[in-house]
């Protein structure tokens, strides 16, 4: 009787494999769905599991237009599906099957449907396949082997479709190297946690693999399962795969050598293109596979600005893509050039020079984006949203108000803070309408060219980044740049990194999925040996190459710790003054291996949320209050940050082993701006409370222990509209509105004043957490909402003796007693600087929401 019912259910099995699904486009046109383009898509999972499950689809040929949700509507035996209608006609369209609102992709990289004459395609979608089917009798849901990883040279980890018995493995499952069978000592759950019975299982071989088989085809055949290439993943991490020398194009006017890395490739072209615009190359050259899976080949002649791309063969498919360390490239990065770089300089770019700076603490940053301070209209900036737009000299509003370079001078901040400038993917270069913030990298080594005069020009982004350093640090401004190594744009085909060396630079799960830790469909493994030399020396090359000063790193919460330590050696070997810095946390549920407390003794600072948290509210709760518009029980946290989030005492301590080591802010180009965030809280009537809270908020950021961060135009209160993800609200949005200078002049006075009193005066940026606990003391206070501490100035070296800071976060007035004698005060709600603006003794006034600094 068991033996019957095999039978029938094997026979059942074939027939649902094996059968024809319904095509609802066959013989029919786009105008009998309603529409001028139509898309059918089908979806099948394996679980049988579609809930939340949803479509986001959108144009892309001959325009690409943002995309929209579509819900699964209907439903047959293949699985749920949709119909999708446009009123216009399209070429192509994009689709991503996602769950819910992007908590997972199905598959990570965007793909694309040509659109037939009929103005109908319809696809049949399989659970984390790649590819899709376009005829349904060609449909196959046979059990499939989702993934497969080589991870070590004798251990292969794989993931199923359905469950298999790991008892029973034996004459089952079949490896061959090159066609070459290989014998499999055992097959085991890979979870020792699991069941036999297991879509998880580790294949242990007899003999391990030699570094030669890795780019030889590796098949993986399990009876009753569709056959899979085994990829290569942790084995690359093998120091036998390690090239510690350069990669890339590598010129001089005699020759240039080409050098790239992939082991698992069999064979590697360098294709060289006469043209820019050429879709085929005029030259096709076999590179010579070399050590530790390089691959390399010399064209003689001088080859400055010659375009090139690679195409590898691996896993059975041919890849084509722009170098992945390319130094130059053309417009919207269609192909790698080949750069001299000294073509790229000019006069006094060699004798450039970075602005002094004796100590992390020093520095006050700024943050920016290039074209939000250059782009508004009513200046007189010639490049408006340009790199030379941050060289103008002089440059104004119909106020008269300084904007742009000036305005950075004239406030008197340390360093700049550049939103990404690494090639971005999204951006098209040189068209109209064109915003981002950039973080959606493509490449990694070279300018993007939409902030460039010239993108077809593949000098003229390097060129004019180097002008821009070149102006900010004459006017003693130094320069960091915001990079996003944590994830790309894309994935796959779009992915220079998955192009070279698949799945390798990047985290994958069991089931051969890109794991999500950044929260927009990819992270980098940072802990791989190969990326993280990627990281270190594209860091070094915009150091020495462009003269940049530091690096903030977008989600450094998913940086392994011995590539943060890795990046702080390299960096400061080349230069101890550069600053290193970055947000320790990820996207939402993101497994942090870079957390607050990591970075203690590593000379990196991390972004303080905590003080941030502390004065404006949580940036989660839009109405939230913090301690700058009157929340109570705050005052602890506000001591935590005030002390440099050391360990001051029993109950004021935090992350911290020295000050530099903290960025302490309040807003940024994340979330609302500090004047929306107190707007939000409070309403928009009380205009003088909003103005006290815009003051009093970054008073507590500039006379704190660290290193204290601006968003830019919070000088005077720059507003968004409410807008609290304003990545793709365009210009208009984002833009310094510099009429708002004007109308706020003297809240930009009150910032320009806190600026020049922590320039000068170290008692407010102490050097080490043994000088913070010996010379900070904390004052009793008359009331809550209240602190007040007492720095002991002499000892570190300031010529301010005594000082005595005055926090109150009360919305009204408050009388408190000072110590004996006569103080000079040079900050109250109204003013801040080094001028004394009165002598007091006995009870002082301090003004609610504000700041009261006095000295001796």
């Amino acid at each position: 009787m068991f033996r019957k019912f095999l039978v029938i259910f094997a026979f059942l099995f074939l027939t649902v494999n094996l059968l024809a699904f319904t095509a609802y486009s066959a013989g029919k046109v786009a105008e009998d769905f309603g529409g001028r383009t139509v898309l059918i898509v089908h979806y099948h999972r394996y679980d049988g599991n579609y809930d939340g499950w949803n479509l986001w689809i959108w144009p892309h040929k001959p325009q690409s237009l943002a995309g929209k949700s579509y819900q699964f509507t209907y439903s047959d035996e293949f699985g749920p599906y949709a119909i999708v209608t446009f009123d216009d006609r399209w070429e192509q369209l994009g689709f991503i099957v996602r769950l819910r609102e992007w908590e997972k992709k199905d598959v990570n990289a965007d793909r694309f449907i040509d659109i037939p004459e009929s103005g109908v395609a319809e696809i049949w979608v399989l659970e984390g396949e790649m590819d899709f089917y376009t005829n349904p009798d060609k449909v196959d849901l046979s059990p499939r082997i989702k993934a497969a990883f080589l991870d070590s040279f004798s251990e292969i980890y794989v993931y199923l479709s359905t469950p298999f018995n790991t008892k029973k493995w034996s004459g089952r499952v079949r490896l061959s190297v090159g066609g070459k069978d290989l014998s499999i000592r055992s097959v085991s759950k890979a979870d020792p946690t699991d069941i036999s019975m297991t879509k998880y299982i580790k294949i242990l071989l007899e003999e391990p693999l030699n570094s030669e088989d890795i780019s030889k085809p590796i098949l993986l055949n399990i009876e009753g399962y569709i056959e899979k290439t085994v990829i290569c993943r942790k084995v690359l991490d093998d120091n036998r795969f390690y090239y510690s020398g350069e990669l890339g194009a590598i010129y001089s006017p005699e020759q240039t050598e080409f050098r790239i890395w992939s082991p698992v490739s069999s064979r590697a072209e360098l294709l060289l293109y006469n043209d820019y615009d050429a879709e085929e190359p005029s030259m096709v050259i076999p590179m010579n596979r070399e050590d530790r899976g390089v691959w390399s080949v010399t064209v003689p002649g001088d080859l400055h600005l010659k375009a090139y791309k690679y195409r590898f063969f691996s896993y059975g498919k041919l890849r084509e893509t722009v170098d992945m360390y390319s130094k130059a490239v053309t417009k919207n990065s269609e192909k790698s050039v080949v750069v001299n770089l000294s073509k790229t300089n000019f006069d006094g770019w060699i004798s450039d020079t970075r602005p002094a700076m004796e100590a992390y603490e020093d520095a006050i940053i700024y943050e920016i984006h290039v074209a939000d301070i250059t782009g508004d209209p009513s200046t007189t900036i010639i490049h408006k949203g340009k790199y030379l737009g941050l060289t103008e000299k002089g440059a104004t509003n119909t106020m008269g108000i300084k904007v742009g370079l000036d305005h950075l001078i004239e406030l008197g901040v340390t360093h700049v803070h550049i939103m990404p400038i690494h090639d971005i993917f999204y951006l098209k270069e040189g068209e109209e309408n064109q915003y981002g913030w950039g973080y959606d990298p493509f490449l990694y080594w070279v300018p993007e060219g939409h902030y460039s005069t010239d993108p077809s020009n593949p000098l003229a982004r390097i060129t004019e980044v180097k002008k821009m350093v070149k102006a900010l640090h004459e006017n003693g401004i130094r320069v960091i740049l915001d990079v996003v190594y944590n994830h790309t744009a894309q994935t796959g085909p779009n992915s220079p990194f998955d192009q070279t060396v698949p799945y390798y630079f990047y985290r994958t799960d069991n089931t051969g999925s890109y794991t999500n830790g950044s929260g927009v469909g990819n992270e980098i493994a940072t802990e791989r040996p190969m990326m993280r030399k990627f990281i270190v020396d594209s860091l070094l090359y915009w150091v020495r190459e462009y003269h940049v000063d530091g690096f903030r790193f977008d989600l450094l919460g998913l940086f392994d710790k011995e590539t943060v330590k890795a990046i702080e050696k390299a960096l400061h070997e080349e230069d101890p003054t550069i600053l290193i810095y970055g947000e320790p946390w990820g996207g939402w549920g993101a497994n942090i291996t870079f957390g607050k407390g990591d970075q203690k003794g590593l000379r990196v600072a991390v972004f303080n949320d905590g003080i941030r948290d502390a004065i404006i509210g949580s940036v989660f709760n839009k109405k939230l209050k913090g301690f700058a518009l009157g929340s109570r029980a705050k005052e602890t946290r506000i001591k935590r940050g005030i002390v440099g989030s050391i360990s001051y005492d029993n109950r004021i301590y935090d992350f911290t082993s020295d000050p530099e080591e903290t960025i302490n802010y309040v807003s940024s180009h994340d979330n609302l701006t500090l004047w929306d965030k107190n707007t939000e809280a409070i309403g928009s009537t009380n205009i003088e409370l909003l103005k006290s809270a815009q003051k009093f908020s970054n008073a507590i950021i500039l006379l704190s222990q660290g290193i204290p961060f601006l968003h830019g135009g919070v000088d005077f209160c720059r507003t968004k509209y409410g807008n609290d993800n304003s990545y793709n609200a365009g210009i208009e949005v984002n833009k310094f509105d510099w009429k708002r200078k004007a109308e706020f002049y003297d809240i930009f006075l009150y910032y320009k004043g806190l600026i020049e009193l922590r320039k000068n005066h170290i008692a407010f940026r102490m050097r080490t957490s043994d000088d913070i606990r010996k010379n900070i003391s904390f004052l009793n206070t008359p009331q809550k909402r209240m602190v007040a501490f007492r720095i002991n100035g002499g000892a570190v070296g300031d010529e301010w003796k005594d000082i005595i800071v005055i926090l109150n976060g009360n919305t009204t007035p408050v009388f408190f007693k000072l110590p004996d004698g006569e103080w000079k005060q040079v900050v109250d709600g109204e003013t801040a600087g080094n001028n004394v603006i009165r002598i007091a003794k006995g009870i002082i006034r301090v003004a609610g929401t504000s700041a009261c600094v006095l000295y001796k």
